[in-house]
């Protein structure tokens, strides 16, 4: 009987010992999705009204103003660059396993949301990449839509510095948060729980050349607060460079058909997109031209005006509007627009009239 008795308390033990080993590999093999920032983290944009982060925005400054080559800068265009960087709506941060707790700036609980893992997307800044690590919303609590998407980089450190990682997140989508140009300079900073005012302060003067480079393009990009999705329609990118082939004719005003002037071109154009809004940089025989236009659903329309000096005429003025669609090709995408043009002399009287159709094939993204 007591032989019997081992050889089963020997059979529990095995299963026992075999059931912790199991789930300690199912562990190892499927962690917690946030395990890696488990801890309480102090949320950097909270201390950037102590008085003792004046010396970090006059020495950001003075960095901007190296970079800029002029003194146009301050300590509150510094200010107000941190402030955009580090916007969020919430105070600290604490996460354990698959749960993130937000908190108020007053220390309560704002809100505790559950996540699981979205995958990993690599991004470049500047010449260097890192990786978005991406979560989304599982648990329903309400309070918790506007963080309904999650994303944060690896915990790191610059040279010694205070460990800390940055974050985005929203209620719209991975895409928009990790490529929406308007958050190109958006990163609130988490840093950890025994992070003082001086740790950000030495931090941030530590990297003030950076910072002022950093704050130099965000103050020079004219779309920094431009939302690209804020048009409730199709918006395709139509963004980059393509060869475009096109046939030209003018006539003059009595309705004849100028010899000289009918013409099969080619050309490269360089098309910048931001929203629905279009730059387009049409480049000929060594010459140049800018354009400006828009885009919705398959739709294109794209315009020009100025002045040149024309041989024999003197200054002469032109304008034109071009309207077209956006289609797929078997290569990919192609643009057909049909063009009207108007020249005047320098007395603005009207000399000619001008059609055109091109089809722009892009080459390069």
């Amino acid at each position: 009987m007591k032989k019997t008795t081992s050889i089963v308390a020997v059979i529990i033990c095995i299963v026992i010992v075999g059931s912790a080993l199991y789930m300690g590999i199912r562990s190892q093999e499927s962690p917690a999705p946030l395990d890696d920032w488990n801890g309480t983290w102090v949320n950097v944009g909270t201390m950037l009204d102590d008085p003792a982060m004046d010396a970090v925005y006059e020495a950001m400054g003075d960095a901007a103003n190296a970079a800029a080559g002029d003194g146009s800068f301050t300590a509150d265009d510094a200010k107000s660059f941190l402030y955009a960087m580090h916007k969020s709506d919430f105070g600290d941060l604490g996460i354990e396993g698959n749960t993130v707790t937000y908190y108020n700036v007053d220390g309560t609980v704002r809100c505790k949301c559950e996540y699981e893992s979205a995958g990993i997307e690599t991004v470049a800044f500047g010449e260097e990449e890192f990786n978005w690590y991406k979560f989304e919303l599982t648990s329903e609590d309400a309070a918790c839509s506007e963080y309904k998407y999650l994303i944060l980089c690896e915990k790191h450190s610059h040279e010694g510095g205070m460990l800390h990682f940055h974050m985005r997140y929203g209620d719209t989508s991975f895409d928009d948060l990790i490529n929406n140009p308007a958050y190109g300079m958006w990163y609130p900073t988490l840093a950890a729980e025994d992070t003082t005012v001086g740790d950000v302060v030495e931090g941030y003067a530590e990297g003030a050349p950076m910072m002022g480079y950093m704050m130099l393009a965000w103050f020079g990009d004219p779309w920094r607060d431009f939302d690209p999705d804020f048009l409730p329609a199709e918006i395709i990118d139509i963004s980059g460079t393509y060869m475009a082939t096109g046939e030209v004719v003018f006539l003059d005003i009595e309705g004849n058909f100028i010899p000289d002037f009918i013409e099969q071109v080619t050309a490269t154009v360089v098309v910048e997109q931001h929203g629905s809004l279009l730059k387009a940089i049409w480049t000929e025989d060594g010459g140049e031209g800018v354009f400006q236009g828009s885009t919705v659903g398959n739709n294109i329309m794209i315009s020009n005006a100025g002045y040149m000096e024309a041989p024999g005429m003197g200054k002469i003025r032109f304008e034109s509007v071009g309207t077209g669609n956006i289609e797929k090709g078997a290569n990919g995408l192609e643009i057909y627009v049909n063009w009207i043009w108007r020249i005047y002399d320098s007395d603005n009287n009207l000399i000619f009239n001008c059609a055109a159709t091109h089809v722009w094939e892009r080459v390069e993204d």
